[in-house]
């Protein structure tokens, strides 16, 4: 009878995930919009708002005046207070204005590409944390079937022993079976909480959370088209902002060099000779400057040479960081297809084919723990298979969706 019992337990044991804590839940859509409200973020786009407005100077150099008091002594019939007023205004003859505004403009576009690659960074990072959140208490809610199944056969081995239905040495497997499953199922628990730490830092909320709902499954293009959507990862927002590093540096060259250019010097005095001679003059002039800015522009140019480095390389990283989230769908849909469709099936089939042998005296516990344990190890495995899916497949739709606007 106890025999029958306990295998009416393992047949019906379900391998749906049910939820086993208390914590406070987020959905992943939650999870996106949270990580993309990054502070950092908000600081980024914030500064780029307002590089693009910060006042540009005057192209002009300031306004000089002067002015020379006198006294004249000698004749002395002629002395007197006299003295001048000078007026002068260099005038850029090169187009240091629109210089200007080309590096501010350049400036600004950097940082609104710095901007997106934070948000990119920000909902990958939101996105693995409720995904490892979800994938831990998956593990958890298996771990705490397990335990109920191992008491539930542990007590039933007790009550079958005073009539002669299970020997001292399948009490102790029954019982070790009970202590296992309850370290496993601390272990799990454990790791909620780790996962839910981490989604809380990625979403920014100020106490522990969990993921809730069924894992995102974004729609991938079909692997005809993945060289094209490899080819994209020059669109990047991180490449793109090296890029834009590169170009704001060269414009910055263009800059230093129109500030150099010779100036018109443009100007006006006002004469009082003693004791009353009034005299106006006016001048020009062009004032010639010591160097051309070939130092300031080649320093500028060496920076922008670094950072089209820099981008060209992290173009190519992120080609292969693309081609792998691309090759990681695939991998993953394939083991998780054959997960499903053979190991599942075939665990739960010997599972229960152990028991049936168990409850007719055919076989042991120790035979019949150990393929209930396959069984939920199976499972265990298959959620883990979903978790890494959906991962590969919402990792690769972020990366592709970075690339769809050229900037």
């Amino acid at each position: 009878m106890h025999r029958s019992f306990i295998a009416v337990i393992l047949v019906a044991a379900a391998p749906a995930i049910a939820d086993s804590t208390q914590l406070e839940t987020i959905t992943f859509s939650q999870a996106l919009g949270d990580g993309a409200g990054a502070p950092e973020l908000a600081g980024a786009r914030d500064a780029a708002d307002l590089a693009a407005r910060v006042p540009l100077p005057r192209a002009w150099s300031p306004l000089a005046i002067t002015f020379a008091p006198g006294l004249r002594l000698a004749p002395e019939d002629e002395r007197g207070v006299e003295g001048g007023i000078t007026v002068q205004q260099a005038v850029p003859l090169g187009a240091t204005t629109a210089a200007r505004r080309s590096t501010r403009d350049a400036q600004a576009e950097r940082r609104r590409a710095s901007a997106a690659a934070v948000e990119l960074d920000s909902k990958l990072a939101a996105a693995s944390a409720w995904i490892d959140s979800w994938a831990a208490r998956a593990r958890l809610a298996s771990a705490e079937r397990d335990l109920v199944l191992a008491r539930s056969i542990a007590d039933a081995t007790t009550r079958g022993a005073s009539a002669g239905a299970f020997t001292a040495p399948e009490i102790a497997d029954a019982r070790a079976f009970v202590a296992e499953a309850l370290a496993r199922r601390i272990d799990a628990a454990g790791a909620v909480t780790d996962a839910g730490f981490a989604l809380a830092a990625t979403t920014h909320r100020p106490r522990i959370v969990g993921a809730d709902g069924p894992l995102p499954a974004p729609e991938i293009a079909a692997p005809a088209a993945w060289p094209e959507l490899v080819a994209r990862a020059h669109r990047l927002p991180e490449v793109a902002a090296r890029r834009l590093v590169a170009r704001a540096e060269r414009v910055r060259a263009v800059e230093e060099r129109a500030s150099r250019r010779p100036q018109l010097v443009l100007g006006g005095e006002l004469v009082r000779d003693a004791p009353g001679a009034l005299t106006a003059i006016a001048s020009i002039g062009v004032l010639l400057p010591h160097d051309d800015g070939a130092r300031e522009a080649g320093l500028a140019l060496v920076e922008a040479r670094d950072a089209d480095g820099l981008a060209d390389g992290l173009a190519a990283r992120g080609a292969l960081a693309l081609d792998r989230a691309l090759h990681d769908v695939e991998h993953t849909g394939e083991l998780l297809a054959a997960l499903e469709r053979e190991l599942g099936p075939a665990a739960d089939d010997a599972a229960q084919r152990r028991a049936r042998a168990f409850a007719v005296g055919e076989t042991t516990v120790v035979e019949l723990l150990a393929a209930q344990r396959t069984a939920l190890a199976a499972h265990a495995r298959i959620s883990d298979a979903q978790a890494a899916h959906a991962w590969a497949r919402v990792r690769a739709w972020l990366l592709l969706a970075a690339t769809e606007v050229a900037p």
